[in-house]
C-alpha cells in the first residue's frame, strides 16, 4: 500500500539543504540577468541621445514599450507555468530575451529600437514571476519571505553589474557593448538552467503522469522518503488557475490591494532607474559620476532588500514593507528639494531612496507569494506584476516628458511621493485583510 506524503509537510518541516540552495541561486541568477538587461539600456540613453541627434527625453518610447512587453509577458506568458511547468517557461524566457538583447546591437534609430525592446520585454516579463514562484515553493514557510527577498535582490545585483559594465565598456567600445554582454549572459544561463534547474515539486505532484518526477525531487530534500508513497500538494489541484480565481474565496480585496501596491511601487522603481543617469547628468554631474551614483543607488537597493528580508520574519512582512516605503519617501523628497549638493551627499540620499523603493518592491513580491496558494501562485504573481508593469510604463513616460521640460530635473522626483502614500494605504489594507478578526467568546 502507498501512503500520501504532502509536499508542505516535507518542505516546511525540513531544513534548507544543498539542493534547495541550488534552486535559490539559479532563480536569483535569472533575476540577475533580468536586472542587467532592464537597467543596461538606461546607462546608454545619454550616449544614444547624443549619437542619434535626439533631444533629452526623446528615447522614452524605447523605455516605455520595452516595459509594455514586460507587462504582456508577465500577464499572458508567465501563467503558462501553471499548465506546463515553471522550469520550461523560465528556460525559454531566458533564451527569448537573450536573443532580443543581442538583436539590439543591429538597430541604428529610435523605432527599430522600440520594436526590439518590446520583443525582449516579453521574455523578461515571463521569467521574473516564475523564478520567484519556483524559489518560494522550495522554501520552508518560516523562511519563505527571506528566500523571496534574496532571490529578488538578483535584480538589483544585475543593475549594479550593468552600471559597472557601462562605466568600463561604453567609453572604449561604444553602447553596443552593453547589449552584447546583456545578450550573452542569459543565453549562457539558459544552458545551465536546462541542465540544473528542477521542476517545482508541487507542480509535478499535481500532474498524475509526473508522480515519479515528484518522488525523485522529494528525495533530494529528504532522502529517507521511501518509494511506496504518493506525493500530494496541499491546496487545490494545480494547473488550471485563471484570473477569476484570484477574486474567489474572499481574495478579491487582497488581490486589488496587491495590484495597487505593485502599480505604485513599480511606477517609482522604473521612473527612478530609467531617468536617474540622465537627470544626474542634466544636474551637472559627469557621465562617470552619474554612473557611479546610479550604481550606488542600486547598492542601497540590495542593502534594503537583505535588511528588510532578514527583518520580515522577525518583525512582520507588512510592517517592513511599510517601513521601506517611508524610507523611499524621505529619500525622494530630500533628493528633489535639496539642490546644489556634491556627489557624495547626493549618493547617500539616493542610497536611502534605493533601500526604500527597491526593498519595498521586493517585499511586495514576498507578500504576493504569501497571499496565494501554490496552484495559482504563478498566475497571481504574474497578474500582480502585470498590473504593476502598467505603473512601470506610466512612470518612465511621465518622467521622460517632465525631464525634457523641467528647469531642475531633480524636481521630477517629487512626483514619487503620491505613489508612495497610495502604496502605503494599500499595504495597510492588505495587512488588515490578512489578519483574522478575533471572535467574541459566547456569553455565559
Amino acid at each position: 500500500m502507498t501512503r500520501a506524503v504532502n509536499v508542505s509537510d516535507i518542505v516546511d518541516t525540513h531544513g534548507v539543504g544543498a539542493f534547495q540552495l541550488r534552486v535559490f541561486a539559479l532563480c536569483a541568477a535569472v533575476l540577475f540577468v533580468d536586472g542587467f538587461d532592464v537597467q543596461g539600456i538606461t546607462y546608454v540613453v545619454p550616449t544614444l541621445t547624443r549619437e542619434w541627434g535626439l533631444v533629452r527625453g526623446d528615447l522614452w518610447p524605447a523605455l516605455t514599450f520595452g516595459l509594455v512587453g514586460v507587462m504582456l509577458g508577465a500577464m499572458l506568458l508567465a501563467p503558462l507555468a501553471d499548465r506546463i511547468g515553471r522550469r520550461s517557461v523560465i528556460v525559454w524566457s531566458c533564451v527569448a530575451f537573450g536573443l532580443g538583447t543581442l538583436l539590439t546591437v543591429a538597430v541604428d534609430s529610435l523605432w527599430p529600437l522600440v520594436a526590439v525592446r518590446f520583443l525582449t520585454g516579453l521574455g523578461l516579463g515571463a521569467a521574473l514571476p516564475n523564478a520567484i514562484g519556483l524559489a518560494s515553493e522550495y522554501a520552508p514557510h518560516k523562511r519563505r519571505a527571506l528566500v523571496v527577498m534574496f532571490v529578488g535582490s538578483g535584480i538589483s545585483l544585475g543593475a549594479i553589474a550593468a552600471g559597472m559594465t557601462a562605466a568600463r565598456l561604453v567609453a572604449p567600445y561604444g553602447w553596443h557593448a552593453m547589449f552584447v554582454v546583456g545578450g550573452i549572459l542569459p543565453l549562457m544561463l539558459a544552458v545551465a538552467l536546462a541542465r540544473l534547474l528542477p521542476e517545482s515539486i508541487r507542480f509535478a505532484a499535481s500532474v498524475p503522469t509526473r508522480q515519479d518526477e515528484a518522488k525523485s525531487l522529494l528525495r533530494k530534500i529528504r532522502p529517507e522518503v521511501g518509494a511506496d508513497i504518493e506525493v500530494v500538494s496541499s491546496g487545490p489541484e494545480g494547473g488550471h488557475a485563471s484570473v477569476s480565481d484570484l477574486f474567489k474565496d474572499n481574495r478579491g480585496v487582497a488581490t486589488v490591494c496587491l495590484w495597487v501596491t505593485f502599480f505604485m511601487s513599480l511606477l517609482n522603481v522604473y521612473l527612478a532607474i530609467n531617468w536617474l543617469p540622465s537627470s544626474l547628468e542634466a544636474s551637472g554631474f559627469t557621465a562617470t559620476q552619474a554612473a557611479e551614483i546610479t550604481t550606488l543607488y542600486h547598492v542601497g537597493g540590495v542593502i534594503g532588500t537583505y535588511a528588510i528580508g532578514l527583518l520580515m520574519d522577525r518583525l512582520g512582512a507588512y510592517r517592513m514593507v511599510l517601513f521601506a516605503l517611508v524610507l523611499a519617501a524621505i529619500g525622494f523628497y530630500t533628493f528633489a528639494t535639496l539642490t546644489g549638493m556634491t556627489q557624495w551627499p547626493t549618493t547617500a540620499i539616493l542610497m536611502v531612496a534605493g533601500m526604500g523603493v527597491i526593498g519595498a518592491q521586493v517585499g511586495a513580491t514576498a507578500l504576493a507569494s504569501m497571499t496565494y496558494p501554490v496552484a495559482m501562485r504563478a498566475t497571481g504573481l504574474g497578474w500582480a506584476l502585470g498590473v504593476g508593469r502598467v505603473g512601470s510604463i506610466v512612470g518612465p513616460t511621465i518622467g521622460g516628458i517632465m525631464i525634457a521640460t523641467a528647469a531642475d530635473p531633480r524636481s521630477v522626483y517629487l512626483g514619487c511621493l503620491l505613489p508612495v502614500l497610495l502604496g502605503m494605504a494599500a499595504v495597510a489594507l492588505l495587512k488588515r485583510q490578512a489578519t483574522p478578526v478575533p471572535r467574541l467568546a459566547p456569553a455565559r
